[in-house]
């Protein structure tokens, strides 16, 4: 992963943050799908980190 992409994820990974709380709270709700997206990038990133070389 790129600087570049590692960037692109944490920037998306802030604008979640920013969006969760104002969505509406449920089972299949819009707030339910960006947590997923959420965890499933927060994941990408901790696999790509330095600190964590599984490539």
């Amino acid at each position: 992963m790129t600087s570049i992409e590692r960037q692109i994820l944490l920037n998306q990974i802030a604008i979640l943050e920013a969006l969760t709380p104002i969505t509406a709270a449920g089972a299949n709700s819009t707030r339910e799908l960006l947590l997923l997206r959420y965890r499933e990038t927060a994941e990408l990133v901790r696999q790509h980190s330095p600190a964590n070389p599984q490539r």
